[in-house]
């Protein structure tokens, strides 16, 4: 899915159901069940064969992930479950929708980064985009493609801020007075 499909919060008809991207305000009811499928899945592609696997081996956090982004109760996608292939284009298209969230990602071992990121929260997460100039109902409202995009770029943003303070100090440590005071009156404008 593309940057404006997750912008935008769209959604993909498959069968008359209709599937939505997993917003953040339900991502605690969301991630028990998925996490098994994306543990499951890993790096796989989304084949028929894989499909079929998983549902034999994780029946009840397919239906439960599947009912999290459709408007049909767990016993309409029963009776769907029961035409395999219709079931598995649902499932394949649950999983593209929230690609964002199912892309799987090693764990990097042993970095500084993961060392970092195992002591953050989300509280965290959210606040580095408050200090963005998001807000906190916004947030809630995005889905987790959307979310996980806005924090990379909050991210990028403040690095690219880092380095531009980190040449102007070394462009203030080497200046004369009146350079600096050049350098510092033609950023005003």
């Amino acid at each position: 899915m593309n940057d404006f499909f997750l912008a935008t919060n769209r959604s993909i008809m498959v069968n008359d159901i209709e599937v939505r991207q997993i917003q953040m305000k339900n991502f605690d009811t969301w991630v028990p069940h998925a996490e098994v499928l994306k543990n499951f899945i890993k790096d796989r592609d989304y084949s028929d064969d894989i499909l079929t696997d998983l549902f034999a081996s994780h029946a009840l956090q397919v239906i439960s992930t599947i009912a999290c982004v459709v408007d049909i109760t767990k016993e309409s996608l029963l009776k769907t479950a029961v035409n395999e292939q219709e079931f598995k284009q649902l499932l394949k298209t649950v999983l593209n929708v929230n690609h964002a969230y199912f892309k799987y990602e090693k764990p990097k071992r042993g970095s500084k980064k993961a060392a970092q990121s195992s002591e953050s929260t989300w509280f965290d997460s959210f606040q580095y985009l408050i200090s963005a100039g998001h807000r906190h109902e916004d947030i809630m409202n995005m889905t987790y493609g959307a979310f996980e995009q806005y924090l990379k770029s909050a991210q990028k943003d403040h690095k690219n801020k880092l380095q531009y303070l980190s040449s102007v100090i070394r462009s203030a440590q080497h200046a004369n007075s009146k350079e600096f005071k050049k350098f510092f009156d033609d950023l005003k404008e």
